[in-house]
């Protein structure tokens, strides 16, 4: 899934973005829940292409048939018969290594093959002893003859109930695991570690493995090679095997989803922490005591010398699982052809990225959404950027966001753009949308809703969200993010502070962690990592730093660059802007947010609106040249009125509610302040249709209330579905195209037909369309189609349905 390079100029990039090529468009995960048929597998391949899909991910899911089964000859059947019809459709497959997830188990084969394989944990085990006292202690684990002892700990209990880390001494056991001491004064605490199975499992593809199901697949240890060698074996293998000639072609990548080393839910506790065969022996470079001897700061209060512990503990299982799990499946899918894509288990852990050649995140279970904080504030809201980051940082093309997940059926087309274009607007350019699901039958509609595709109401009009993603995904791809400011910070712990400033100030940054910080090279004041040239370094909660990667901070300092260790968010932009300048000044306020990105010599900037009002305001873009803005919704575009002084290009924009747009700076040419803009809705003229008819699609009459909400009708509580609302109304004259209908409030979708024409459809407001040509002198008839909510039949939450108005026709305004 490479670029493919359009030619020179910018007239050949606005053709390109009018229609780009279809690689570029959603590839949507596709719930395979129910006994597969192949008719029906390839009549919504066929619909997914209708709707500009660039392909999809074939996910076994909890509901699959035991007559289709998971890696069975049945099952890659099938799979073959879908990736044969992607190809010839065109379309790109990525594969999912997992049945259900998360990844690592092959659907529990890599334990059924070796019990030894199944994941582990480390727990604790205490007792508490009155000082002095001597005498033996057989620490218990329970009766699991698969517990192996670690290391037995004595620590003397300080008065607030903390363990005093000069107190800690190993304690040696002997014969049947008798464990000696002699404890003086005090009160004393005896910890004893064991390496347990976790009895974490995986979500299977049966109704009987779910989570919490005495069948539920066992999880794999997935920071042990040998067991990492099993499922690459039982899982990537067999799809090579059956699958082999479609690779680096129609399959172009292999998701892993978000791996977890003890599993789900892990019944052996309390608080377990991630375990493997040897991980003491891999620990020990990392700390300069014993680490046996620290291992009770992972349950108790050490200090700032037990959080030390703590965090080398937990960045060591990051290193492993990143060494051993994904550097594998990484290895493997180079040298089968095909890329590695998915995301680790947390929205703000960024280290992980750097093994996959499409770095991706999700954002499912409403993290964020429109209407409050969570775009800029919690661990959530830094996802997007982290994976845009990681591509940067390794110059890789793609990145990847799996998107719209869980988000309940009451998610409109409204919500998914806003979210679509917050994801963009952060440098994603690859979107593995959840999901598509094959049946909706039974609970198979409650299975990390809503479904996407062709159950759904919306899917007539999905094309309204899938080609504008496209065109972006098109224009954020072959190129990079121009970028001043790095925002260094943990690799597993991205944090969002210094971001929040950024975005609100329109000043654009990549996140910078440790290791990218250590192979940066440095000169005149510029810190050159993967494709970026950051020309300031704000230092935001990273953690203890490597020797190395001071020493680089410090370098970059001596070299001129600018560090910021300390700051205000109310004065972090200005004082960045001070001394190094900025892409973009903007007098409208804090919702816009605002991506720099080079093809070749044009700079184009992605602008978004991302809050709930239009917002308006004088902007300044950093080039020289002439000025287009383009429309992703409807892939048109062209010049647009520009005054140049200071090396700006300075204009007036306003943004709609869930606009974005794109500006476009071509070297070649030359700006004009003079040019026409295009005209905009103003006044009101009339308002329209006292008298409406509502009907069925079929045209009989039915009884929804026009200009009101049809979920608050006796009868129509829960109904979910399109209506159709027909009136007339008068012009004393036949309009020149300069006239606009607005709709007013809409519940959710509204197709609209004057005189029989269609003239556009609207998912989100301000639901306005333009109708001048379709209008004649006299009488003229005006039908609206409106589709409301899957939540009203599905969830029963009478979401606002209908034409609501009021609705009337508007004069344009330049």
């Amino acid at each position: 899934m490479e670029a493919k390079s359009t030619g020179n100029g910018l007239e050949a990039l606005r053709s390109a973005f009018a229609d780009p090529p279809r690689e570029y468009g959603m590839l949507p995960f596709w719930f395979w829940n129910d006994d597969l048929q192949e008719e029906e597998l390839l009549r919504q391949i066929r619909e997914f292409h209708a709707q500009g899909l660039g392909g999809f991910i074939p996910h076994a899911r909890i509901g699959l048939s035991p007559r289709v089964g998971y890696l069975t000859e049945e099952y890659f059947r099938l799979l073959r018969l879908c990736v044969e019809e992607a190809a010839r459709l065109g379309m790109k497959v990525v594969l999912y290594d997992e049945g259900s997830y998360p990844s690592g188990s092959a659907e529990g084969r890599v334990v059924a093959e070796n019990p030894e394989h199944a994941a582990r944990c480390l727990i604790c085990v205490q007792r508490e002893v009155k000082g002095p006292a001597k005498g033996y202690w057989r620490p218990n684990s329970g009766r699991a003859l698969g517990d192996t002892l670690v290391a037995v700990v004595q620590a003397r209990e300080t008065d607030d109930s903390a363990l005093d880390p000069d107190s800690l001494a190993l304690l040696e056991p002997g014969a049947h695991d008798l464990v000696p001491y002699d404890l003086p004064e005090g009160r004393w605490r005896l910890l004893s570690f064991w390496s347990v199975f976790s009895g974490g499992t995986i979500r299977g593809v049966y109704a009987w493995e779910e989570d919490g199901h005495a069948t539920a697949p066992a999880a794999g240890d997935i920071m042990n090679p040998e067991a990492v060698a099993s499922f690459i074996r039982l899982t990537h293998d067999a799809y090579y095997a059956h699958l082999g000639e479609h690779f680096g072609s129609t399959i172009v990548g292999m998701f892993t989803d978000e791996p977890s080393p003890t599993g789900r839910g892990p019944r052996r506790g309390p608080r377990p922490w991630p375990y493997t065969p040897g991980f003491i022996e891999y620990l020990q470079p990392r700390w300069d005591g014993d680490v046996r001897r620290w291992l009770p700061a992972l349950w108790a209060d050490l200090g700032e010398r037990g959080e030390a512990f703590r965090v080398a503990y937990r960045t060591a299982v990051y290193d492993r699982l990143g060494e051993v799990f994904y550097a594998a499946q990484r290895d493997w899918c180079a040298a089968h052809g095909i890329a590695l894509t998915g995301h680790p288990s947390a929205s703000d852990e960024m280290g992980a990225l750097r093994y996959f050649h499409w770095p991706g995140q999700d954002m499912v279970w409403r993290y964020v959404e429109p209407g409050n904080d969570s775009a800029l504030v919690g661990e959530h809201s830094v996802a997007a950027k982290g994976a845009g980051s990681a591509a940067a940082l390794d110059d890789r093309p793609r990145n990847a966001t799996e998107v719209l997940g869980a988000y309940g059926w009451r998610l409109t087309l409204d919500e998914s753009k806003w979210l679509c274009d917050w994801h963009l607007v952060r440098g994603n350019n690859l979107f593995f949308s959840h999901a598509c699901f094959y049946s909706i039958r039974d609970r198979r509609a409650y299975e990390s809703e809503p479904d996407i595709g062709v159950h759904n109401v919306w899917w007539p009009h999905f094309r309204l969200l899938g080609d504008h993603i496209r065109r972006c995904c098109w224009l954020l791809s072959e190129g990079v993010q121009v970028q001043r400011v790095a925002v260094l910070t943990d690799a597993g712990a991205m944090s969002w502070r210094a971001a929040k400033a950024l975005y609100e100030g329109q000043m654009g940054f990549v996140y910078l962690d440790d290791a990218a910080l250590q192979g940066a090279a440095i000169a005149d004041g510029t810190l050159a990592v993967g494709n970026q040239r950051l020309r300031a370094v704000v230092v935001d909660a990273p953690g203890p730093l490597s020797e190395r990667a001071a020493a680089q901070l410090d370098a970059f300092r001596e070299a001129g660059g600018l560090v910021i260790e300390t700051w205000q968010p109310e004065t972090l932009v200005a004082s960045l802007a001070e001394a190094i300048g900025r892409d973009v000044m903007w007098s409208g306020g804090p919702d816009l947010r605002v991506l720099r990105y080079r093809k070749g010599s044009t700079e184009f900037y992605l602008l978004v609106n991302e809050g709930e009002e239009p917002i308006a305001g004088d902007l300044a873009v950093e080039g020289a040249g002439a000025l287009e803005r383009w429309n992703p919704q409807t892939g048109t575009g062209g010049p647009w009125p520009a005054r140049a002084a200071d090396g700006y290009l300075h204009t007036h924009l306003r943004l709609e509610r869930r606009e974005a747009t794109v500006l476009a700076v071509d070297p070649a040419g030359q700006g004009r302040d003079d040019l026409p803009t295009p005209p905009a809705p103003g006044d009101v003229i009339s308002t329209i249709g006292a008298e409406w008819q509502a009907t069925d699609l079929q045209g009989e009459p039915v009884d929804a209330p026009a200009l009101a909400d049809w979920a608050q009708a006796p009868g129509w509580e829960i109904y979910t579905g399109t209506l159709s609302f027909r009136t007339t109304f008068d012009l004393a004259a036949a309009a020149d195209g300069e006239m606009f209908l607005d709709l007013g409030a809409v519940g959710d979708i509204a197709e609209v037909l004057v005189n029989g024409q269609p003239v556009g459809v609207r998912a989100w407001a301000p639901y306005v369309v333009k109708i001048g040509s379709t209008c004649r002198a006299g009488a003229n008839t005006l039908e609206v189609r409106v589709t409301n909510s899957m939540a009203n039949a599905y969830e029963g939450e009478q979401h606002p349905s209908g034409l609501m108005g009021p609705v009337t026709l508007r004069r344009a305004q330049d």
